[in-house]
C-alpha cells in the first residue's frame, strides 16, 4: 500500500539564497492576490450574466509573467502550485455553500502573514546528498540541512517556509510503500475510548490525562512582552527586537505543544488497536465563552491532536472511530440507558434516576466505547472478548507478532492510569 509521509527540516540558505526565498514567497504572495483581484473584478463585471461568467477563461500564471517580468526571476512550479492552491480555495467555498457549510472565501494574503511556497520534483529537479546534508531546491541550488533520519524514498514535492523567528524549513513529501493491513480482529482490552474534556484533555475509565497548559502557563509572560512591543515607536530596532522575542516564546510554546501532542499520539497509537473519541464540534466549543475558546485553541488543540492519531493509527493499520456529536455521551446513564436532558455542563457528577451517581466524563468515556463497538462490528470488524480462548496475535503488524503495551513513558507496561499521568 502506498502512502504519503511528510518529512520537515530545516534549512540553512547564505544570504544569495535568503534573498532568492524571500523573493519567492512575495511572488507567490503577489501572484495569489494578482489572481484573486482578477477574479472578483470578473464575477462585478459578470455576475448578471452566468453564462458568460463560467464561461470565462481566467489568466494563468504564464501571462502573468509576460506583464510582470519579475516573476520570471523565481520557481515556476511555485507559481503554478500557487494557482492550484487558490483554484482549489474556491472549489472548497463553493462546495461549502452547496452544503450549507460555512467556508471562509478567499482572501487577500499579506507579507505578515505565513510565508511559504510548494514546487514540484520534476525530473529529479529536487534531489537530496545525505553524505554533505544538502538539499538542490530548484533556482535556489544546494542548501544544507540538518537532521540525521534516512530520506530514501521518492520525492514527491515539498513546501519552503520562513517562521516569524526568520528560520528556514522544508517539509519534504515521500511515497512510501508499507506492508500493512488494516485489522479485521481486535481484541477487547485493545480497544479503549476517550472523552475529550475540557478540565483535563482525555479521560476514560482507568485514565485521566491532563493537559499541560503550555500556553496558561507563560500568559503572564506573554502579556508583558505584548506590552513591551506595544511601546515601541513602529518603526524601530527597538520594535523589531521587541517583536522577535515575542515570536521567539510563541514559537517556544507551540514547539512545546506540539511535541507533547506528538509523544501522547505515539504512545497511543502503539498501545491500542483502536481509539473511540468523540467528533467534537470545535468551531461551536469555541464560540460558547472566551475561557473556554482560548483554552480549546491555544491549549488543547484537539484538532490537531485527532489529526495526528489518525495518521499515526493508519500507518500501522489500526483503527480511529469518531463517535457522532449529535450523540448524548455525557447526558447518557452507562447503567440503565436512562438520558438526563437538563444536564448542565457545569456539572461534573451526577446521580441517575436509577440511583448511579457518575462522574460526567467517565460516564461519557464508557458510553462512547460502547457506541464504538458498534460502529467498528458494522464494519466488519471482530471483537475478540477478553475471555476467549482464541485470543492471539491481532495481525496487527507484519511479522504477526503481538505487541506489549507500550505505556507514555515510551517503555512497556501495563494499562494503567500511573503509566499518563506524567503527561
Amino acid at each position: 500500500m502506498k502512502m504519503y509521509k511528510g518529512i520537515k527540516v530545516r534549512i540553512y540558505p547564505n544570504k544569495q539564497q535568503r534573498e532568492l526565498l524571500n523573493k519567492t514567497f512575495g511572488c507567490c504572495r503577489f501572484l495569489h492576490n494578482k489572481m484573486l483581484e482578477e477574479r472578483n473584478k470578473i464575477y462585478e463585471d459578470l455576475k448578471n450574466d452566468k453564462e458568460q461568467l463560467y464561461a470565462h477563461n481566467y489568466r494563468t500564471e504564464k501571462q502573468y509573467k509576460e506583464e510582470f517580468l519579475f516573476l520570471t526571476e523565481v520557481d515556476s512550479r511555485a507559481l503554478q502550485s500557487e494557482r492550484e492552491n487558490l483554484f482549489q480555495a474556491f472549489q472548497k467555498f463553493f462546495r461549502g455553500l452547496h452544503k450549507g457549510k460555512k467556508i471562509g472565501y478567499p482572501k487577500f494574503r499579506s507579507k505578515k502573514q505565513k510565508q511559504t511556497y510548494t514546487t514540484y520534483n520534476i525530473n529529479n529537479n529536487i534531489r537530496i546528498d545525505q553524505a554533505s546534508k544538502r538539499i538542490r531546491l530548484p533556482k535556489v541550488g544546494w542548501v544544507k540541512y540538518r537532521d540525521n533520519r534516512e530520506i530514501n524514498h521518492p520525492i514527491k514535492h515539498v513546501t519552503v517556509s520562513k517562521t516569524r523567528t526568520n528560520k528556514y524549513f522544508v517539509a519534504i513529501t515521500v511515497e512510501v510503500e508499507i506492508d500493512v493491513q488494516p485489522l479485521t480482529a481486535i481484541q477487547l482490552h485493545k480497544i479503549e475510548a476517550f472523552d475529550m474534556s475540557a478540565p483535563n484533555f482525555l479521560v476514560s475509565e482507568t485514565v485521566e490525562l491532563t493537559n499541560p497548559r503550555f500556553y496558561r502557563k507563560q500568559e503572564r509572560k506573554l502579556k508583558r512582552l505584548h506590552k513591551l512591543l506595544s511601546r515601541k515607536q513602529k518603526g524601530s530596532q527597538n520594535r523589531e527586537k521587541a517583536r522577535f522575542r515575542l515570536a521567539r516564546f510563541y514559537e517556544k510554546i507551540h514547539n512545546q505543544k506540539k511535541d507533547w501532542i506528538h509523544k501522547l499520539t505515539h504512545s497511543l497509537s502503539t498501545q491500542f488497536d483502536a481509539i473511540i473519541l468523540e467528533d467534537l464540534n470545535i468551531q461551536g466549543m469555541q464560540q460558547l465563552n472566551s475561557g473556554l475558546s482560548k483554552s480549546v485553541t491555544l491549549d488543547f488543540s484537539w484538532y490537531q491532536f485527532i489529526s495526528y492519531l489518525k495518521y499515526k493509527l493508519k500507518w500501522l493499520g489500526k483503527h480511529l472511530v469518531l463517535v457522532d456529536r449529535f450523540f448524548p455521551s455525557s447526558k447518557l446513564c452507562s447503567v440503565c440507558g436512562q438520558i438526563t436532558n437538563d444536564l448542565q455542563l457545569s456539572e461534573r457528577t451526577w446521580t441517575c434516576q436509577c440511583g448511579t451517581t457518575h462522574k460526567r466524563d467517565v460516564n461519557a468515556s464508557n458510553n462512547l466505547k460502547e457506541e464504538g463497538l458498534k460502529i467498528l462490528q458494522e464494519q466488519g470488524i471482530t471483537i475478540i472478548s477478553d475471555n476467549d480462548a482464541t485470543v492471539g496475535t491481532t495481525g496487527s503488524h507484519a511479522s504477526g507478532d503481538r505487541v506489549s503495551p507500550v505505556s507514555a513513558g515510551g517503555g512497556q507496561g501495563t494499562r494503567n492510569p500511573s503509566a499518563f499521568r506524567q503527561w
